[in-house]
């Protein structure tokens, strides 16, 4: 529906608004891409290249610092509500992880060496298609 309430179809731009302010910055938990400014990309470029082998194989999903916190019990509440007790008391043991839009084979090797490094964790990825090269 138009905003302006008629039925029309609401313009290109109107839409684009729309969605920006639905799921915009303002309202985001975090931030997808990580840190904006010189100081913290050069911390986390530093970071990243410490015991490095292959430069092709450093980028990490955000994928992978998520679950590593919830496995940790670090997420914060805020961000990622869940139903049940209040707190997060005891280590997850079983994870289930749906990506709306699809997964990528990095993130499917993200936890699978998840499963692997965290005995007593069962990680589960699915998502609505896996993509590839072509899809892109």
């Amino acid at each position: 529906r138009s905003p302006q309430g008629d039925g029309s179809c609401p313009l290109p731009a109107q839409l684009v608004s729309a969605v920006v302010e639905y799921g915009g910055k303002r309202v985001r938990g975090s931030d997808l891409f990580g840190p904006k400014d010189a100081v913290a990309i050069t911390k986390q470029f530093l970071k990243g290249l410490k015991g490095i082998e292959n430069v092709y194989t450093q980028h990490q999903p955000l994928l992978q610092e998520t679950l590593d916190q919830l496995i940790k019990g670090k997420l914060k509440d805020s961000q990622y509500p869940y139903l049940g007790a209040n707190t997060l008391r005891d280590r997850p043991q079983d994870i289930i992880v749906f990506l709306i839009g699809g997964a990528t084979y990095e993130e499917a090797l993200t936890v699978y060496n998840l499963n692997r490094s965290n005995p007593g964790v069962r990680i589960v990825l699915g998502g609505t298609t896996i993509h590839n090269t072509r899809r892109y």
